[in-house]
């Protein structure tokens, strides 16, 4: 065990490097650092990034280092105990958590809908057309995959049975396989519905508007974390729901910060991607239980247990309730 965990922490230590270096910030008193991950260079993380580049962490005396740690990685570098909090997507920690790994606890949310489209060839006319058809997706247990069949769902298809998954790795190789016709659908998250709409595919089922409840961006700790470094996470939540206020009232400065840390120039994609994540983001980071119960469900099939998970024991309220009950919500928004 002290093997993986001497691996990993090299790895983390590699990966931080790569990490965009924000203007310099106040220095921050002595025991202040808190290691925090992120798990994918998407405008649905952007608050972290903005709550270090702008110094909302700074300015509650809070000095956070952010690792980029891509997928179920991040679950595995908060339980190795390498970082402190991660901003992740629910199905990784929520499957880690019916598994076995007991002390993770989900601190908080930003992100409570399904944000996503199915797109695809002009043969497909609609959605019953998608039976038989070759629908391309991350990764089976994905969020892909979890998008396309509560998507197809809804209209009446069976996920298991009426279309086949193929495995495309990512939405970058998944619009190349589009459009070389190894594929004849995509599941895809804003911007690459964007950019296949302006390769000329049609946007088949728009899986957003059905608002359909899912812990597609949450805050995760262990309990152990959140016991013994309480203060650090509530200087921590108070920068991030700062940092959320400046994503949805600061335009110019959001756009900035996604085009450093996302690596993405074109203001169009960029503000594209804003305007569709700002509709789902929840100000007060509260935890939304239908979310979390919809990813239980679904691992039902392969985890039988997941049927008796208690989710208030997948929870920690004990940093929103802080913001909450401290007014600092209430001012935030009042300004």
């Amino acid at each position: 065990m002290k093997r993986v965990k001497t691996g990993l922490l090299g790895v983390l230590l590699i990966v931080l490097l790569l990490i965009p270096e924000g203007p310099a910030q106040p220095q921050a008193a002595k025991g202040s650092q808190l290691f925090a991950t992120y798990t994918a260079p998407a405008a649905s993380m952007a608050p972290m990034w903005i709550a270090k580049e702008v110094g909302h962490f700074s300015k509650h005396g809070l000095d956070a280092k952010l690792i980029y740690i891509s997928g179920p990685l991040g679950t595995t570098a908060l339980l190795a105990g390498e970082v402190a909090i991660g901003v992740i997507g629910g199905l990784s920690p929520i499957r880690a958590a019916v598994a076995g790994a007991k002390d993770l606890r989900i601190i908080g949310q930003t992100k409570k809908y399904m944000v996503a489209s199915i797109v695809g060839i002009p043969e497909i006319k609609n959605v019953q057309d998608l039976r038989g058809r070759r629908v391309g997706i991350n990764r089976l247990g994905s969020n892909a995959e979890i998008y396309t069949s509560a998507g197809i769902s809804r209209f009446g298809l069976d996920p298991r049975r009426d279309v086949k998954y193929i495995q495309v790795g990512d939405a970058v190789t998944g619009l190349a396989a589009l459009k070389s016709g190894a594929i004849d659908a995509l599941t895809t998250v804003p911007p690459h519905n964007l950019f296949a709409a302006k390769a000329g595919f049609k946007t088949i089922v728009d899986i957003t508007p059905l608002r359909i409840p899912f812990a597609a961006t949450i805050l995760v700790s262990t309990k152990r974390t959140i016991d013994e470094k309480t203060e650090l996470l509530k200087k921590f939540m108070r920068g991030y729901a700062e940092a959320v206020h400046t994503f949805l009232t600061d335009p110019e400065t959001t756009a900035k910060v996604i085009s450093k840390y996302a690596k993405v120039e074109d203001r169009e994609i960029i503000d594209y991607s804003v305007q569709s994540e700002a509709g789902v983001m929840e100000r007060s980071l509260d935890i939304d239980r239908g979310g979390v119960e919809f990813v239980l469900n679904y691992l039902k099939k392969d985890f039988p247990q997941a049927a008796s998970i208690d989710i208030e024991s997948l929870l920690d309220r004990r940093l929103v309730n802080d913001l909450q009950e401290s007014g600092f919500l209430k001012s935030l928004w009042k300004q």
